[in-house]
C-alpha cells in the first residue's frame, strides 16, 4: 500500500505545475508610430506612385494607444489574444497624385487621419526545454485599417480602407526564471491572391518581472509591417507601411 500512496503524493505536487492551465492577462500602453510609404490611384489605368507617409501626409509621430492580452497555457498548448488601437492626423504635401488625380493632384496640401485596430489570435504547440520554451503555430491578424485624405479646403476627400483577417505561420519563444520571463512572438504570411501580392510581419515580445507569483510587470515591443501592391476593388494601390514601439503595463497570472 505505500508504493501506491507515494505516487499519488508526487502526483499532486508534479501535476499541477505541468498540466494545469494558467491563465495571464496584460494591459498596458503602447507609444506607437507610423512609417513607410503609399501609393493609391483610382482606377486600373495608371501606377500608384509610393508617397512618404512623413512629408506628403504628415504622419509618422509617436502616439500613445491601449494595449491588452490575454493568453492560456496548459502546459503542452498555448492560446493568445492580443489587441492594439492607433490613430494619427497630420497635415503635409502630397508629392505626386493621390486617388483620383483631378481631385488630389501632386503638390496638394492635404488633412490626413490614420486610424487602425489590429486583433492578434494565435495557437501554438508548446516544446518545453526546461526553462526555455518553443511553441510553433498558426495566428490569425485581423486588422482594419482606415486612410482619410483631404485638400485642406474640404473639397474632396479620398478614404483607402483595409479590412480582414490574415493567417500566419507562427513562433512563440519564452523563458522562465521565476521572478523574471520573457516572451517573443513572430508571425508571417506572404501571398499572391487575385491582382495583389502582398506580407504581413507580425512581432510581439516582452519582459516580464513577477514580484509576486500573481502579480507582474512588463515593458516590450510591439510591431508590424504590412507590404500590399497590386489592385483591391478596381483601385490601384502600392503600400509599405510599419506601425510600431514600445509597450509597458502590468498583468495578472492565475
Amino acid at each position: 500500500m505505500r508504493l501506491p500512496l507515494f505516487l499519488a503524493l508526487a502526483a499532486t505536487f508534479v501535476l499541477p505545475s505541468c498540466l494545469l492551465p494558467t491563465v495571464s492577462g496584460n494591459v498596458g500602453y503602447a507609444q506607437l508610430g507610423v512609417s513607410g510609404d503609399v501609393g493609391y490611384v483610382s482606377g486600373t489605368g495608371s501606377a500608384a506612385i509610393q508617397q512618404d507617409v512623413k512629408s506628403a501626409f504628415g504622419l509618422g509621430d509617436d502616439q500613445g494607444a491601449p494595449y491588452g492580452r490575454v493568453a492560456l497555457d496548459t502546459g503542452l498548448q498555448v492560446f493568445s489574444v492580443s489587441a492594439f488601437t492607433f490613430s494619427e492626423s497630420g497635415r503635409g504635401n502630397l508629392q505626386a497624385d493621390f486617388g483620383d488625380i483631378i481631385s488630389l493632384p501632386g503638390g496638394v496640401p492635404v488633412q490626413t487621419s490614420l486610424d487602425l485596430t489590429n486583433i492578434k489570435a494565435a495557437y501554438a504547440l508548446q516544446i518545453s526545454l526546461g526553462p526555455v520554451a518553443i511553441s510553433p503555430g498558426i495566428a490569425a491578424d485581423y486588422f482594419d485599417l482606415d486612410l482619410q485624405v483631404r485638400d485642406t479646403i474640404g473639397i474632396a476627400t479620398e478614404d483607402v480602407q483595409l479590412k480582414g483577417p490574415l493567417p500566419l505561420l507562427f513562433v512563440r519563444g519564452e523563458v522562465d526564471l521565476g521572478i523574471v520571463s520573457a516572451i517573443a512572438e513572430i508571425g508571417y504570411m506572404e501571398a499572391d491572391i487575385d491582382d495583389v501580392s502582398g506580407s504581413l510581419l507580425d512581432v510581439e515580445a516582452m519582459l516580464q518581472y513577477h514580484p509576486t507569483p500573481m502579480l507582474s510587470v512588463f515593458a516590450g515591443y510591439r510591431g508590424m509591417n504590412l507590404q500590399l501592391d497590386g489592385q483591391i476593388d478596381g483601385d490601384t494601390i502600392d503600400a509599405d507601411l510599419t506601425i510600431d514601439g514600445f509597450i509597458l503595463g502590468g498583468g495578472l497570472r492565475f
